[in-house]
């Protein structure tokens, strides 16, 4: 097969100016392949062709049909275009479907274009001029403003080679369309061929499709598997976004797949009611539109009606870009990043009013005029063109640390896609790697960060003889990701931010002022501690010997805990430092002269019972000096 071009060209305007005998004179092929539309000499469905450039490259070709009656297939067909042919009879000019079909084009995001003068040999000379005159007037402030206006005859063939010498500058002009990112493929049509079975006909928007691929029908939730490819009516190894393919695939009935589905390589994708976006209604729309507005929705090959609420305004207005979610009544499997219209019933008739980009799939009801909501949205409207601003955009928006895998999903790219955009994205400092090697976004760290600082000045606030918290306790106290409280926590030591004091993290520069009385109370009261050593007396009781009350008792010993002056062993038990050394040192020693130990030997050999040994071999667990199987303790990681 000839080298491929993933560039779909399109045909565009009114009823019978030419556009399927245009795509025959261009291609060969005939699309009108339906009985009724040979009857009729009218496009009703899509026509799908082949067509070689002049470095012999082929490119497809999508001929729409041109009545109103269905604009509903033109829209289905305007998804896949790259670079239209928008074809104006001379003999007729402008009409009612040209402005349509160039207003959904717009709406769709086509950029490139030309436009073909059709049925010059039906007037003279004159009659030329101003029809290519009415055209440019047409076209001014659209994207077709500076294409080239191309007379030609599909009947004796006359101005083709202009035409065909444009067509090819306009193709040149155009990138192919990017096939990285998961396969998803909005379905055409669905039919049985003898021998082959289930054959499913579409043009990928994302990704690429290979014989042996698992596939995904979505919104139906079935599996198949893709046998073999054609594409343009030859058999491929591989189809690519921007290209018309057909793929015969297994354990799909062709009854059960119809247009408006979507074939997807990954179950990343997912069928939803609630549409976040960005809507402009058209400049010609007479009137602002009322709030939940009834419309039709059409995105890909898909149309659902939808009522359109207003997240920006209380309406929306001619001319102007609102935030916008769009609840549908039928579940559609959309993507961010897919271009859709809508139309409804103005003037008393349907008719297409605006459209724009997908910007979210929530599957849930948004309120208007929040601003955590509108800021969102901005920021995944400008990303969109940027894959790494995508990438870290979403990473931001999990708020917590990604594998890359879960990434991937998030993103709705490829494994590979995020291991070639890490370097870049690790180099700016916006993407940060956890110490098990899953990814988190910068400003998660910087706003754990923020909320470490305020709990710290909340908790002295609270606690006036605290010098700050243990470090454990704060993924708990602020819900937060533990990686990203670990990491916040570094850099904010290494910013002179936070210090370590003792057994606690407190604000750089923290210390506690105690009066003369409460500094000789918290001297008395870590005497009786070291004095008790292995054997402390319980809180209550030192409260009742130094008669103090349960709120200073409690102060007083978190401020020596804090210091490290006093471990808390367990709820119950707190011992002096140097108690808690001792008892170490007993450990280490027992494992020294035996590489293991039970319960009673370690209470023996510390002279205490039961009621402080145990709670001493559990704390010493914790801090990995020991491990326990049963009644025997053997070393842990803290003096391997």
């Amino acid at each position: 097969m000839a080298t491929r071009r993933n560039i779909m060209l399109g045909t565009a305007g009114h009823v019978d100016h030419g556009k399927t005998a245009l795509v025959k004179l261009l291609t060969g092929c005939n699309t009108d392949t339906l009985a009724e539309e040979q009857r009729r000499g009218l496009t009703i469905e899509l026509g799908y062709a082949p067509c070689r450039m002049w470095d012999e490259r082929i490119v497809g070709v999508v001929d729409v049909p041109g009545h109103a009656d269905f604009i509903r297939n033109m829209v289905a067909g305007a998804h896949g275009i790259d670079v239209v042919i928008l074809v104006v009879a001379a003999n007729d000019g402008v009409m009612p479907q040209t402005r349509e079909h160039l207003d959904i084009l717009t709406l769709m995001g086509v950029r490139h274009g030309l436009v073909a003068l059709t049925k010059i040999d039906l007037v003279d000379e004159d009659m030329r001029g101003l029809a290519a005159e009415d055209v440019r007037r047409f076209v001014i402030g659209t994207f077709l403003e500076r294409a080239d206006i191309c007379p030609i005859s599909n009947i004796t063939g006359e101005g083709f080679e202009g035409f065909y010498h444009a067509l090819n500058r306009a193709v040149e002009a155009c990138e192919p369309r990017a096939s990285g990112g998961l396969f998803r493929m909005w379905v055409s049509g669905a039919f049985t061929a003898r021998g082959f079975g289930t054959v499913i006909t579409g043009i990928p928007s994302s990704g690429v499709v290979r014989a042996g691929d698992r596939v995904l029908r979505l919104p139906g939730g079935e599996f198949g598997r893709v046998r073999r490819l054609e594409v343009y009516g030859e058999e491929a190894a591989e189809g690519r976004a921007g290209e018309c393919v057909a793929c015969n695939v297994t354990d799909l009935p062709p009854d059960g797949v119809a247009r408006g589905d979507a074939l997807c390589g990954s179950d990343s994708f997912q069928p939803v009611t609630m549409i976040e976006a960005e809507l402009r209604l058209l400049d010609h729309v007479e009137t602002p539109l009322k709030d939940y507005l009834e419309a039709h929705l059409h995105v890909g090959t898909a149309e659902a009606m939808a009522r359109v609420a207003v997240l920006d305004d209380t309406r929306l207005y001619p001319g102007r870009a609102h935030f916008v979610q769009l609840r549908l009544e039928a579940a559609l499997p959309v993507a961010p990043g897919d271009r859709y219209v809508i139309r409804t019933n103005l003037f008393g008739r349907l008719t297409t009013i605006g459209g724009g980009w997908v910007l979210g799939t929530s599957n849930m009801r948004l309120r208007r005029n929040r601003p955590w909501t509108l800021e969102n949205l901005a920021e995944r409207r400008d990303a969109f063109d940027t894959p790494e601003r995508w990438c870290a955009l979403m990473l931001k928006e999990a708020g917590k640390p990604l594998t890359r895998a879960a990434l991937a999903k998030r993103a709705l790219m490829t494994t590979e896609q995020i291991t070639a955009l890490q370097p870049q994205l690790s180099a700016e400092g916006i993407v940060l790697e956890t110490a098990s090697h899953e990814f988190i976004h910068r400003d998660v760290v910087e706003g754990a960060g923020r909320r470490i600082v305020e709990e710290l000045e909340a908790w002295y606030a609270a606690n006036p003889l605290a010098l700050g918290l243990e470090e454990p306790v704060l993924p708990q106290r602020l819900e937060l990701p533990r990686p990203a409280v670990e990491i916040a926590l570094t850099r904010l030591i290494e910013r002179k931010v936070l210090e370590r004091q003792g057994a606690v993290l407190a604000l750089r520069g923290r210390t506690v002022k105690l009066s003369p009385e409460e500094d000789a109370l918290r001297r008395r009261l870590e005497s009786i501690y070291q004095q008790a050593g292995h054997c402390p007396p319980d809180v209550e009781s030192v409260s009742v010997m130094m008669k103090l009350t349960t709120a200073r008792m409690e102060s007083l010993l978190n401020l020596l805990i804090d210091q490290g002056t006093l471990v808390r062993i367990s709820p119950e038990l707190i011992m002096h430092r140097d108690a808690v050394e001792g008892a170490r040192n007993t450990a280490v020693k027992l494992f020294a002269a035996q590489r293991r130990f039970t319960t009673m030997e370690f209470r023996d050999a510390l002279g205490v019972s039961r009621k402080y040994a145990v709670p001493l071999l559990d704390y010493f667990d914790g801090q990995r000096l020991t491990v326990r199987s049963g009644n025997v303790r053997t070393p842990g990681q803290a003096i391997k």
